[in-house]
């Protein structure tokens, strides 16, 4: 009976100490930045630029930035990237879109990319905003934005969202909350209410009222489809969604989302 008991103990202690630790590293499980400096001569055929943006709590986040051409009509993507790299991995994946015109911002968030500052979800947010005001500053009011969320930049993108009206609002594999995806992977583990960065997207996903584009990989087995369907539903019309037969969370290039996008953008929010 006391081997019983001991070994009973025992097990819950240790269930405890994993808790522990998950919850003490939880950002570092979070967020994955690649913290060298993005190499922009490697993208020498396009037209962007870096810049540096000002963030309200007097960060300043290099960041690349190409001007829209004349016939876009200052239709510029905003991309808020996914949780781990830095920007430079995103640009041959948008190839398509910069070549065709669109101004383009790629935001790089504080710790990534050489970037000052450590990542949260309050700190994204405001990396975000900096973003935002840059355009406004340079011509480009928020309704000439398309922003585009990706992976965890869904979170970020749905927040601005439902404090501004948007050209379009694009969601790459987005995801009801962190908290929910986090408790499908350690489905044994109460992660639910331990995760501090939310990114609640199914609470304030109602209040968008910006065209809403979903698309994500039904063999994605980093943040389920299932999720992805759930913020479809939930958001207000009018909202398109691409669900891509044999694409996982990393590969929607090859199934063709760039050449969708664009015929999406060239129908619904040109000229």
């Amino acid at each position: 009976m006391k081997t019983v008991l001991f070994a009973l103990l025992s097990g819950i202690a240790l269930y405890a100490v994993l808790v522990m630790v998950l919850f003490a590293t939880q950002r570092s499980l979070l967020y994955l930045p690649s913290r060298e400096k993005p190499d922009l001569s490697a993208h020498e055929g396009t037209s962007l630029q870096e810049i540096g943006l000002q963030t309200e709590d007097a960060l300043v986040l290099k960041s690349w930035f190409a001007q829209p051409s004349q016939n876009r009509d200052g239709l510029t993507v905003l991309l808020l990237h996914g949780n781990a790299g830095h920007i430079g991995h995103r640009v041959d994946k948008f190839r398509r879109i910069l070549d065709a015109g669109y101004g383009f911002l790629l935001l790089e968030y504080r710790g990534f990319g050489g970037n000052p500052g450590k990542p949260t979800e309050a700190g994204l947010r405001l990396d975000a905003q900096s973003a935002l005001q840059f355009l406004v500053e340079h011509g480009i009011p928020h309704d000439n934005v398309i922003l585009y969320g990706e992976s965890l930049g869904c979170g970020i993108a749905v927040r601005a969202a439902s404090e501004h009206y948007f050209s379009a609002v694009i969601l790459e594999a987005p995801y009801t909350s962190i908290a929910d995806v986090a408790q499908r992977q350690f489905w044994f583990l109460p992660v639910r209410w331990l995760v501090r960065d939310r990114y609640d997207t199914l609470a304030i996903i109602n209040s968008i009222t910006s065209p809403v584009v979903v698309m994500h990989g039904k063999q994605d087995d980093i943040i389920h489809v299932s999720f992805g369907k759930r913020v479809f539903e939930a958001a207000p019309e009018p909202k398109t969604a691409w669900f891509f037969e044999g694409a996982g969370h990393n590969n929607l290039n090859e199934f063709g989302f760039d050449i969708q996008l664009l015929n999406y953008l060239e129908r619904n929010h040109s000229g």
